[in-house]
């Protein structure tokens, strides 16, 4: 194997490990997203939870407890709502950055596999001028 095959195969390996690693930083990043939006959504709804029992011991009237119990559900409609929202939103633009790092694997892939097939053809050529 000639030096400069062994040198396109630890470019495009150094090139590969690049790739790896930005997909490792992709999932720990959207990963870290996730947990924290599930932790702020649990956090929005204890508080409402407790908001609410705070105004239902307060109450005066049954209305009042209805009242108080119809506002909780439709605050954790609401947050819930908003938390679906933004996780999509966060896993379409995960899903575009992982289609960007896998685009460029394949022209990586592509490219390299062009200069592999280059050298062989060099190669082959060296050796039958030799031994001609």
């Amino acid at each position: 194997m000639s030096k400069q095959t062994i040198d396109l195969f630890n470019e495009y390996n150094s090139k590969s490990i690049e790739a790896l690693r930005a997909l490792g930083e992709i999932n720990v990043a959207s990963f870290e997203k996730s947990i924290n939006k599930q932790v702020e959504l649990s956090n929005t709804i204890v508080e409402a939870s407790l908001a609410t029992g705070k105004q239902i011991t307060s109450a005066k009237t049954p209305a009042d407890v209805l009242q108080a119990s119809a506002q909780l559900l439709q605050d954790i409609a609401d947050r819930v709502n908003g938390f679906v929202k933004e996780s999509t939103a966060d896993v379409v633009k995960t899903g575009d950055e992982v289609k960007a790092v896998v685009e460029d694997a394949v022209k990586l892939n592509a490219e390299y596999a062009g200069k592999v097939v280059d050298n062989s053809v060099e190669a082959v050529k060296k050796a039958a001028s030799k031994s001609a």
